[in-house]
């Protein structure tokens, strides 16, 4: 398969945390539920890239500041309104405070919100980075906001989001790092690292297309973690958990007090409703067209706006998945194939390399069915 998406620092995170949940999250599409902090993160990010965003040395004043963090306020993921304020009067404060430190000695940044993309050994990156300042020797100076209550003073060093701007920066604006920052909003201080070695970005630049390589194999296991764990969207769909929630319904949109939600949910049931019987339909319609072309002996026909073509297929059938998948297993090639799905382990039959035992004890397990394959396109 192909990326899905260029990789990010928080992909590959992901990807490293869980395979399983970074397919749930980027494979298939699948959206986690709003988190508050990440609601508040945005929301003061959205402030300072006002405050740095603007095209004069004047920088906003207080009251212009906090009128777009207003504005701009994500309120998603909060437990009431009381949390929601609660979150709200905490940036306002922060803000404040961030605007008496630095309205005095204010510079226009190189870049606000400056978003790069890059190769990596054939591997798409993209990131963005929320500031970039440019000294007066033409060297730059990356700087992270963190909203966080704490911040790991042992990240600034060796973290691999700061590694990931660096060589953003220095492939795309064709200026040396001089230094990465953490910018600890709540206590309004900046932690510092010199440059990262070449060590360290070539270890990155493996860890990227290590993660490519794997996510395009589709290597996509599950990586429990207790603590992880507890806190996953993903548990009801999750192959390691899903049997503890086979029973457990599912709560109602309405009930969490979404009615837009809801409707939404209640649209796309009702499109794939129509959607369902459409395929039903046409499943019918090419049955009966494949068994007359089948009886006439003809490959080919044609209708007033289609055209329509017959061949045959080959697939397998397999009743017993655990066992072809115990098969599998002992053979050493689970990472080959991490489901018994008949298209992969198809895939498994057809490779010449496939050790013969392997092969033998597969076909055992399965039936060998050739189908008729029909296509039809517009003429």
């Amino acid at each position: 398969m192909k990326l899905p998406r260029p990789l990010s620092h928080s992909s590959i995170t992901l990807y490293g945390e869980c395979p399983q949940k970074y397919k749930f999250r980027y494979v298939d599409e699948i959206p986690e539920k709003p988190r508050h902090f990440f609601s508040y993160g945005q929301s003061v990010h959205s402030a300072l890239e006002f405050f740095y965003g603007v095209k004069t040395p004047v920088p906003p004043t207080l009251e212009a500041l906090l009128n777009k963090y207003k504005e701009n306020w994500v309120a998603k993921g909060y437990r009431g309104e009381s949390e929601e304020a609660e979150y709200f009067d905490q940036g306002k404060a922060l803000l404040k405070e961030f605007h008496g430190k630095h309205a005095k000695d204010f510079k226009l940044p190189l870049h606000v919100e400056y978003e790069f993309a890059l190769e990596v050994e054939g591997v798409p990156v993209r990131g963005f980075i929320d500031r970039v300042d440019q000294l007066p020797d033409g060297r730059l100076v990356v700087v992270d906001y963190k909203t966080g209550k704490k911040l790991a003073m042992k990240r600034i060093d060796t973290d691999p989001q700061l590694t990931m701007y660096q060589m953003g920066c220095e492939s795309l604006l064709g200026a040396e790092v001089a230094e990465l920052i953490f910018y600890h909003l709540p206590s309004l201080r900046e932690h510092r690292a010199l440059r990262r070695s070449t060590p360290l970005v070539d270890e990155l630049r493996r860890r990227i297309v290590d993660t490519a390589e794997a996510i395009m194999k589709e290597k996509f296991d599950p990586k429990p973690d207790e603590m992880i764990c507890r806190w996953c969207d993903y548990k009801l769909l999750c192959p390691i958990f899903k049997s503890q929630y086979a029973d457990v319904p599912t709560a109602p949109a309405k009930a969490s007090g979404e009615p837009e939600l809801a409707a939404l949910v209640d649209q796309y049931g009702t499109a794939l409703a129509k959607a369902e019987a459409a395929k039903a339909e046409a499943a019918q319609a090419g049955a009966r067209l494949s068994s007359a072309l089948t009886k006439k002996g003809y490959v080919r026909a044609f209708g007033a706006c289609y055209e329509a073509s017959l061949s045959t297929a080959v697939r397998w059938e397999f009743l017993d998945k655990k066992k072809v998948l115990e098969h599998i297993k002992k053979a050493g090639l689970y990472d080959t194939v991490l489901a018994p799905s008949a298209p992969l382990v198809h895939q498994l039959l057809d490779n010449p390399t496939t050790d013969a035992a392997l092969r033998a004890s597969l076909s055992a397990l399965g039936e060998r069915v050739v189908a008729p394959e029909l296509k039809i396109k517009p003429l």
